[in-house]
């Protein structure tokens, strides 16, 4: 039976922070110290990876400034009790080799390695894919019920998988338990 939802359910509606005992108060002071954490530590793996030197970008990154951004719309997203935005890790380094110039080059012992020429550095690919991104709420109701959760799930773990194989710690780690 597909998931139907229905739009005249749908409210916006703000965190009652005036009804929270003391307690509440402290557990959610106790929450927010580790989940800060893994924000930061999240967005700094991800800009790491984004803003390494193999992948040849010529504008300065600004991890400061994206932290604070992620943190303001973070602030506005928990007053409305909506979910929280960080960094896309598989989707961000997949981001920048779709728009880079890949170039194949064979080392000594015959292994094929790609490694990139120039990065086209554009902000459009990205509002064009959140423009896609809001347009795909357009289909909630058909067809997007009748799609299985497993096969979103299989896309979600292709794209985890084949972003691994081009991340340096993984080869490591690869090297050392094949070597």
């Amino acid at each position: 039976e597909p998931y139907l939802h229905s739009p005249r359910d749908l409210q916006l509606s703000l965190t009652p922070l005036t009804n929270l005992d003391w307690r509440a108060v402290l557990g959610a002071l106790g929450l927010a110290l580790p989940l800060s954490m893994l924000f930061y530590m999240e967005q700094n793996i991800a800009s790491a990876i984004v803003n390494s030197p193999a992948n040849r970008l010529r504008k300065s990154p600004a991890p400061h400034w994206d932290l604070m951004v992620v943190a303001l719309i973070n602030m506005v997203l928990s007053i409305f009790c909506l979910p929280w935005v960080h960094a896309a890790l598989p989707h961000s380094p997949l981001h920048i080799r779709a728009l880079a110039d890949i170039e194949e080059r064979i080392d000594m012992g015959q292994h094929i390695r790609q490694t990139i020429v120039r990065v086209r550095e554009t902000r459009l690919t990205t509002i064009i894919s959140h423009i896609f991104i809001g347009l795909s709420l357009l289909m909630i109701p058909i067809p997007l019920c009748y799609i299985p959760p497993a096969v979103l799930m299989g896309l979600f773990v292709y794209m985890a998988v084949t972003a691994v194989y081009s991340n340096q710690l993984f080869e490591r780690l690869l090297l050392f338990i094949t070597e």
